[in-house]
């Protein structure tokens, strides 16, 4: 049994935050990261490059749910199915019914601020930052969950004639990032540490079946 949401777009991470960790990563609030982020925030402002991004959207169809025990069976666009545990966080799993269907939408981006990461960030080298909003209760179920996870990076590989460089986080993952500026680009070296952020958001919305 799987767990919802974040199980169906593991593979559109990068790879970056949910390959298997030693430690658990360290988790704010909107606040607590903000007031991070103003104690953190260097003298300059560094030149940021864009990494890969992602935009997946995909359309289940419900085949049942058992609201008493959390669990909701769905099928792919493939004809695929599985069972699912649904979280707390889904607050009107009981107005869900076989026939309905489920649309969910992913994106995730990368930024890198090409800078020495503070001692802050060292010490706490992968911070992740969620939010819930779900919609209008009159309206058929709907909601959406964003992640932000900000992780301290090295430099794994440069590739010059692309302008480009490959970093390693403290999950093991590796990610591409493209540098636009010629100059910052060329102060890189491998095994030099960075901040890479990530922008996650996932928004589910259910279509009631025809009666």
């Amino acid at each position: 049994m799987k767990n919802l949401p974040y199980h169906w777009f593991a593979a559109a991470l990068l790879g970056f935050a949910l390959a298997s960790c030693s430690g658990a990563p360290k988790e704010k609030t909107a606040s607590q990261e903000g007031a991070t982020q103003e104690s953190a925030k260097p003298a300059e402002p560094a030149p940021i490059a864009r990494g890969e991004a992602a935009a997946v959207q995909v359309s289940f169809s419900v085949e049942s749910v058992d609201a008493a025990n959390r669990v909701i069976k769905l099928k792919g666009p493939r004809g695929n199915e599985g069972e699912y545990e649904v979280g707390d966080q889904v607050k009107r799993l009981a107005e869900i019914k076989a026939g309905d269907k489920i649309t969910a939408q992913y994106k995730v981006a990368a930024t890198a601020e090409l800078r020495e990461p503070t001692e802050e960030e060292k010490s706490s080298p992968l911070v992740i930052v969620k939010g819930v909003d779900r919609g209008p209760a009159d309206e058929p179920p709907s909601g959406g969950i964003g992640r932000a996870v900000r992780a301290v990076a090295t430099i794994e590989q440069l590739d010059a004639p692309n302008q480009s460089f490959t970093v390693k986080g403290p999950l093991d993952g590796l990610v591409t990032v493209h540098v636009d500026d010629a100059t910052a680009f060329s102060h890189l070296q491998v095994g030099q540490p960075l901040v890479v952020k990530f922008a996650e958001s996932l928004v589910l919305s259910v279509q009631p079946a025809s009666k």
